[in-house]
């Protein structure tokens, strides 16, 4: 329904039911002349959801990536591997200023291990910390067979987050690494008398 309505800038047409009560015969005068219509109404914009800003956030950080070595570069057959992460399990807190106030990311990664040799199970871990060299690494493989693996180290990423007065947990994010071709050798003792 159309009706005369006073807009910002002088009388004009509006649309939709009559906003207040108007005087009848001004309503009919100014019926009959031509008038502009009214301008759109200004919306209120949608508030903020913090939980969504949190994982928007989340989906751009650059999360720390591994970059594995097994010293010496080889493995033996029969004695373990320790593999050396040379990465991050928590690389401290991400901050972000954002239009409803300042927001918190703490993200905290868990490594998990393919050996690449067919072993059960496929996928060794979660290791929440790094992987060290002999003696004190945590994390180690026994190759049973000679042969050329690649070893895959894909670390999975979750987070807690704080933002104007709400927090909650993130995850879903992966970063991946892989030592190409990890040879793995078979070592024999000699008798020599």
């Amino acid at each position: 329904m159309e009706y005369v309505a006073y807009g910002p800038h002088g009388p004009c047409i509006a649309f939709g039911p009559p906003q207040g009560m108007a005087n009848e015969r001004v309503m009919q005068f100014l019926g009959t002349v031509s008038l502009p219509p009214c301008p759109p109404a200004r919306q209120r914009p949608a508030p903020i959801d913090p939980g969504a800003l949190a994982l928007q956030f989340w989906k751009t950080i650059p999360l720390p990536t591994p970059q594995p070595s097994i010293p010496p570069g080889y493995a033996v057959t029969g004695k373990p591997a320790y593999l050396v992460t040379h990465g991050q399990t928590t690389p401290g807190p991400y901050v972000f200023n954002t239009p409803i106030g300042q927001l918190t990311i703490t993200p905290q990664g868990e490594y998990s291990v393919n050996w690449g040799d067919g072993s059960y199970p496929t996928w060794t871990g979660p290791y929440s910390s790094e992987g060290q060299p002999w003696p004190q690494g945590g994390i180690t493989h026994t190759y049973d067979y000679v042969g050329s693996y690649n070893v895959v180290i894909d670390e999975g990423w979750t987070a807690t987050w704080s933002l104007a007065g709400a927090a909650g947990n993130l995850g879903g994010l992966r970063t991946t690494a892989t030592i190409t071709g990890f040879p793995v050798q078979q070592v024999q003792a000699v008798i020599t008398n």
